[in-house]
Formats: C-alpha cells, sequence, structure tokens
C-alpha cells in the first residue's frame, strides 16, 4: 500500500499536548503548524514562538518510548561519571550510543572530545571532517572554501576576480549566461559528484541522489515540470531574488531509507519506516521505492508539501484534509519522460482510487461535513488519505470547481482557521444543500472507482 506523507503518531499526541501551550499564548491558528515538519517563516515574536516550540516538539516526541527514554537515563549516568578531560571515557560512551543507535548523542560526543582534543583523528572522521595536511575542515566543500577556491557546476576552481564577477550564483554555484540559460529552459544539469552520490540542479532544487545520474536527471525534470505549474496554479511568479532553494535527497534503496530511520533512534520515530518519503520542514527525503511510478508518486507528494511551506508560504493556515488531499492529487501523474500532467485520475496506478471503491462498499467515504469537522491535524491512517484525495480531486473536477477556488483560497489565507467557518464558507462558495452534494459526489466516486482493475499490486 502507498502511504505517503505520513506524520508519527507519537509525534502528533505530544504535538495536541504542546497545543495548551499554543493556546495560553492566544496566538492564531494561522501561525500554528499542523504537522511536526512545518515551520512558520516570519520573524514575528509568533513566529520565535512557534520555533521554540518545535524544537521542544522534536526533542519531546520520540522521548515518549520508554526505551529511549531508559537509553537517556542510562546515558546521563555514564556521563556524570566522566571527568572533564576524559578523552579515552568519551570515545567509549560515543561507541556505545552508536551501538544503541542514539546518533545525536554520539555526535555531540564527538564534538565534546574535539574540543578536549582539537587533533583527534577518530572524532573529526566520525563528524565527516577532512584532513588537509594538518588542518581539519567540516566538509570538502569547507575546506576548497578554505583556499579560496570557487565552486563551478562540476568542480571547484581556482578563479579570477573577472571570472567570478562574469558568473552569477545560483544554489552555491557560480554559473555561466549559457547555463543559467539551460536551468531557465527546464533543463536539469549534472553538478558536483564524489564517492556515491551526486547532485543534480534545477531552476529551483538541488537534488542529493545516490540513484544513478540519468535517473536522477529525469526526476530532477519532473520536480522542475511540477514547481512551475504549481507557481502558475497558485499565480506564484519565479523571482531569481526571493527564490529558496528547494532540497531533495533521494536515496538507493527503500532498505537504505529504513536504515536512516533506524540508526538514530532520536530524530526519528519507528512509525516512520511505514513511509517512504517525508518533507522535514527544509529537505525532502525519500529513496527508489518498488517502482518508478511510485517513487515519483512520493516524490510529487512531498515536494507538494515543500512547495506549500517554502514558497507560497501557506501550509500550515490549511488543515490537514486539505494539505493531504492536495498533495496526493497533485501525485496522481502521467510522464512519458518528458512531459508531465498532474492531478490525473491515472486508475490503472492510483491507489486512493482502488481503495475508494472498497470504502464505498463499506460506507466509509467521508462527506463534505465530515471531512469538515475532522481534527485539524488529521489522522495517520491510509483511510484519512483516501478520503483526502478524493475529496479534492472531486471538488477540482465537478461542477463545484469555481466555487471550491473561492473556498480554498479563503483557506489558505488563514480566514477558516476552525471546522465551523470552513462549513459556513463550504456552503456560501460551494453548496448549501450538503445532503445534495454528498450524494452526487459518491455517485461520481462510484463511477470513477468502476475503472479501477480488479487487483492492484
Amino acid at each position: 500500500m502507498l502511504f505517503v506523507g505520513v506524520e508519527n503518531k507519537k509525534s502528533v499526541q505530544v504535538f495536541q499536548e504542546i497545543l495548551k501551550r499554543l493556546n495560553a499564548l492566544k496566538l492564531p491558528k494561522s501561525c500554528l503548524p499542523i504537522n511536526c515538519y512545518t515551520v512558520p517563516p516570519g520573524p514575528s515574536p509568533a513566529w520565535f514562538a512557534m520555533r521554540l516550540l518545535l524544537l521542544l516538539l522534536s526533542l519531546a516526541a520520540p522521548l515518549q518510548a520508554a526505551e529511549l527514554e531508559s537509553l537517556h537515563k542510562e546515558l546521563a549516568d555514564k556521563k556524570a561519571a566522566l571527568t572533564a578531560d576524559d578523552v579515552e571515557g568519551r570515545h567509549k560512551l560515543a561507541k556505545w550510543c552508536k551501538l544503541k543507535k542514539l546518533r545525536q548523542s554520539e555526535l555531540r560526543l564527538y564534538r565534546e572530545i574535539i574540543k578536549l582534543a582539537p587533533a583527534d583523528e577518530t572524532a573529526h572522521k566520525s563528524l565527516g571532517h577532512v584532513l588537509d595536511g594538518e588542518s581539519w575542515h567540516e566538509s570538502y566543500d569547507a575546506m576548497q572554501i578554505a583556499k579560496g577556491r570557487t565552486r563551478r557546476l562540476t568542480e571547484w576552481v581556482d578563479a579570477t576576480p573577472e571570472q567570478k564577477s562574469a558568473w552569477k550564483l545560483v544554489h552555491d554555484y557560480r554559473l555561466t549566461a549559457d547555463e543559467i540559460a539551460q536551468l531557465e529552459a527546464g533543463q536539469p544539469l549534472m553538478a558536483h559528484a564524489r564517492d556515491d552520490w551526486h547532485e543534480v540542479i534545477t531552476r529551483e532544487f538541488v537534488i542529493t541522489s545516490r540513484l544513478k545520474p540519468e535517473e536522477t536527471t529525469e526526476l530532477a525534470a519532473l520536480l522542475e515540470q511540477a514547481v512551475r505549474a504549481w507557481r502558475a496554479d497558485a499565480g506564484v511568479e519565479y523571482d531569481p531574488v526571493k527564490a529558496i532553494t528547494l532540497e531533495v535527497d533521494i536515496l538507493k534503496t527503500n532498505a537504505d531509507f529504513v536504515a536512516m530511520i533506524e540508526s538514530d533512534i532520536e530524530s526519528f520515530s519507528d512509525d516512520m519506516k511505514k513511509s517512504q518519503g517525508f518533507f522535514d520542514g527544509r529537505v525532502c527525503r525519500l529513496s527508489y521505492f518498488h517502482d518508478w511510478y511510485r517513487t515519483r508518486r512520493v516524490l510529487l507528494h512531498e515536494a507538494r508539501h515543500q512547495f506549500d511551506g517554502l514558497v507560497t508560504q501557506k501550509l500550515w493556515n490549511t488543515p490537514a484534509w486539505y494539505k493531504e488531499g492536495t498533495a496526493e492529487y497533485w501525485s496522481m501523474h502521467s510522464w512519458d519522460g518528458k512531459k508531465l500532467e498532474m492531478g490525473q485520475l491515472v486508475p490503472e496506478v492510483n491507489y486512493s482510487l482502488y481503495f475508494c471503491g472498497k470504502l464505498l462498499k463499506k460506507k466509509k467515504i467521508k462527506g463534505a461535513e465530515d471531512t469538515l469537522n475532522q481534527n485539524w491535524w488529521g489522522e495517520v491512517d491510509p483511510e484519512f488519505y483516501q478520503n483526502s484525495w478524493a475529496f479534492i480531486y472531486y471538488l477540482r473536477n465537478s461542477d463545484h470547481k469555481e466555487g471550491f477556488s473561492k473556498f480554498e483560497q479563503e483557506l489558505q489565507n488563514g480566514k477558516l482557521d476552525s471546522a465551523s467557518k470552513q462549513l459556513d464558507a463550504f456552503k456560501q462558495h460551494i453548496s448549501a444543500d450538503l445532503k445534495a452534494f454528498d450524494k452526487a459526489y459518491l455517485k461520481q466516486l462510484a463511477e470513477w472507482a468502476k475503472q479501477s482493475p480488479e487487483q492492484m499490486r
């Protein structure tokens, strides 16, 4: 079953507890995140309060696991037994942390070691530092910058002032006018590569990937077409001065993705292994999953969250049914290797449609009122995603399309920050007769569901 955009259930529970503190701050709901991966962008006092609470959330959510609490207590006891200058003891404790998958604690210990022993090779290597002669640098790129070199598209070079002024900075790369023209035309460019990864850049994305270069380039082309279509749909023009670099990290296999989560139990809940990707508030993280269609679907789903969070910056204004339904809507696509079409029914590969057919038989498809009255933060289960997709798809592909556009605009602008306001706006813009709407909705969904295959792998 394709189950994308999964929020960690423990985090949701903790988040709801934190809402009590948010209510005490009397912040408008438009300032609140709808999941633990969403961060408001503005520099207002409310934003700083939210950043603090989200930081608390990121630390507190995994701590709900009794096992992790026990490990942290054991770690604290072990660390308390060390003297202030005990380098060897910290090495042993860092190895213990790695064994217990306490990745963040392991890294903190190695940083402590470097403060005590600046030349400690094991600590530097464990932090991914690079040695140049007798000097350690935090990364290969930091080493090149220290040498005064300039990052061109595929290599670091020694550049003259004249060359630097002739090149334009795009995604931390210095590019020629011809290279920028290729990006403007929608053509991805191969960038730096090292060891088992490479980067591909587009006008808006930097994609770090462990796939084959040609596979990454194709996904990059798909993403660039997607973001341009989303900009057109949202009426948001591209501004190279204000544009934000959208980052994507793609692992080679789902086993690698699961291993990433399992290796760091302080950052990731075990529940996240059920997902095939997530947007962490800055970067989309995923892997190749099962087949290329599903891989592209996960990519488009998470990239849509990224677009709503970082480009339009309206993600936190919307309830989960809209956020996830919209991401699912845009992820349903057709792609021939050159041209992308999104928001498609594609019944032969549409898992949501396939399972909606089953939900219809069980009378588990939610009507308008039930959809709008759902918990703002949503539910972490497949039926929630399937219902959300169906509702959005119908509204965008029925006689209610124009009314939904008005409703959607009010929702994105933070005017509908409660279920009652959503319901009133729905009646005003879409349908005042909810029973008639539901009847037509279920009838049309049943017709679409007939197009699904009998079995879907």
